[in-house]
């Protein structure tokens, strides 16, 4: 393990992750002041020149590409007013605890606003923390409680909005547990630091309420977990067309700066709180809960997992935007040294060693990826033997093409799943004790994507060769039925039709 931790790509890595936390804290500074030289710039500047340039280039990029000018304006600017994690999709097709947890919060807003004004106060005097109304059963309740309230709808949707494009990334990674206990945990935690701060430094308290800290601690389990990932920052730079119509620029930047740009703000918000200068924001309530999150994810071991999926990322990006393809096999050797059981990496790698012809290292990449799969995940397997079936045109072993028949039929592959059956009973080498089922798994594959002939010739070669196969009525039956409803379809049938069509010489 500790190799790879000493490797030059995974040094350079730590190099990178430094260097994007320090000026992500500085970005606000570096905004702030191109913002005001923006402001200060002549009108026209601001509204014309600039979109003219920004789109000037956008179409020499277009020509330069081979791409219309459309497609790449996507790819240049957004109608989301929103920053988001790159080729991530905003939306889960399965209910989530990410869903779940905006529901809860919604709910119990809206909740409160149709019982009332005296029913949100009664919630807020208990629930909130530090309890304006103390008693000994909400002080150990409201900590909890007062992440699922908040104080009006702009505070709530701004909450949400961060829960719901941090959350649902992370989950994808964590699983729901992991993803509500850090929630609840850094949201607790949160809670008691910005309680014990006031009391320690001011010598009173204040009430809070609200899902910031929460949602802090996600944040910062995603800073761990996700640091290598881009982000797509939308920059309303372009005058007229932003204002007007909401095209945004599309500044693409590392997940990390992202982080540490909202990180700057929560810091400066805390420093001006210890001062005494409060806002109405928990901002040390935010920094609790993140550092809290980030330590829970140290915990659970997300760096690890992160490590490897950001070499895998590097890797695929190699090989799609620069072509680098030796770069991308020493990012997947390290990958695997890290970690030898992971399938994206022996699949990518696998394709890389038959690039130019098919490899005996690439076969046996696949078939070790195949090996993880097939018990687990059988229908992943298959897909990565109809890659395998493509390079090198062999069947598995007899047990293990046996057990995949039924996942390259899910995946619609059935007439692959025939062919290697089929090779498999061709192969003088296949073991007696397999052929049979082998025989009779092909035929019912064949009858069902209706190439009867072949099917016909398959249960007549079971019948002939193994007259005993506990099946053999049933067979016998079949054979009966294919005749009866499609005529003489027997091979010997099909053969002499055919012959009969020749011409004689």
């Amino acid at each position: 393990m500790a190799s790879w931790r000493e490797n030059k790509l995974w040094k350079e890595q730590k190099k990178f992750i430094i260097t994007t936390a320090i000026i992500g804290f500085f970005l606000p500074i570096i905004i702030l002041f191109f913002k005001l030289i923006i402001a200060i710039s002549f009108p026209i500047t601001r509204h014309f020149i600039l979109p003219a340039l920004f789109l000037g280039y956008v179409f020499i990029k277009s020509i330069e590409r081979g791409d219309s000018f459309l497609d790449t304006i996507r790819d240049y600017f957004t109608f989301v007013p929103f920053d988001y994690v790159e080729r991530e999709s905003l939306l889960e097709k399965r209910f989530n605890a990410t869903y779940a947890l905006i529901l809860i919060n919604v709910a119990v807003h809206y909740g409160l606003e149709l019982l009332g004004p005296q029913a949100r106060s009664e919630a807020v005097l208990n629930l909130a923390f530090l309890p304006l109304r103390l008693h000994p059963w909400n002080l150990l309740l409201s900590p909890l409680t007062n992440i699922f309230l908040h104080a009006d709808a702009e505070h709530l949707w701004g909450n949400m909005f961060f829960l719901w494009i941090f959350g649902l990334v992370l989950e994808r990674r964590i699983g729901w547990k992991r993803l509500l206990a850090i929630y609840l945990l850094s949201g607790l935690v949160a809670s008691l630091i910005s309680a014990y701060l006031d009391i320690a430094l001011f010598a009173s308290w204040s009430t809070g309420l609200g899902a910031s800290g929460a949602i802090s601690g996600l944040v910062g389990a995603f800073a761990l977990r996700l640091f290598y990932k881009r982000m797509v920052f939308p920059l309303p730079v372009l005058g007229l067309l932003s204002g007007l119509m909401g095209l945004n620029l599309k500044v693409r930047m590392n997940s990390l700066m992202v982080i540490m740009f909202y990180f700057f703000y929560d810091f400066i918000g805390g420093l001006l709180q210890i001062v005494g200068l409060d806002s109405g924001i928990g901002f040390l309530d935010h920094l609790g809960g993140m550092f809290f999150g980030m330590y829970l994810a140290s915990r659970m071991k997300f760096q690890d997992a992160a490590v490897e999926e950001m070499m895998l990322e590097r890797a695929e990006t190699a090989i799609d935007e620069s072509g680098d393809n030796q770069q991308a096999e020493r990012l997947l050797e390290l990958l695997l040294e890290k970690n030898p059981d992971r399938v994206e990496a022996l699949v990518l790698l696998a394709r890389l060693k038959n690039r130019y012809n098919p490899s005996d290292e690439g076969k046996r990449l696949y078939l070790k990826a195949m090996d993880i799969l097939i018990e687990k995940e059988p229908e992943k397997a298959a897909q990565v033997f109809s890659e395998y079936f493509g390079c090198y045109r062999e069947p598995l072993e007899p047990d293990r093409q046996y057990r995949l028949t039924g996942a390259l039929e899910k995946i619609g592959k059935a007439s692959l799943a025939a062919r290697a059956l089929e090779l498999l009973v061709d192969d003088p080498e296949t073991p007696d004790i397999w052929r049979p089922r082998l025989l009779y798994r092909a035929a019912q594959i064949l009858e069902k994507l209706e190439f009867f002939e072949g099917a016909c010739f398959r249960y007549e070669q079971l019948l002939e060769k193994y007259p005993n196969f506990p099946e053999a009525d049933k067979v016998r039956q079949k054979l009966e039925k294919l005749k009866t409803i499609h005529g003489d379809t027997t091979w010997s049938s099909f053969v002499r039709k055919k012959s009969d069509t020749l011409p004689v010489p």
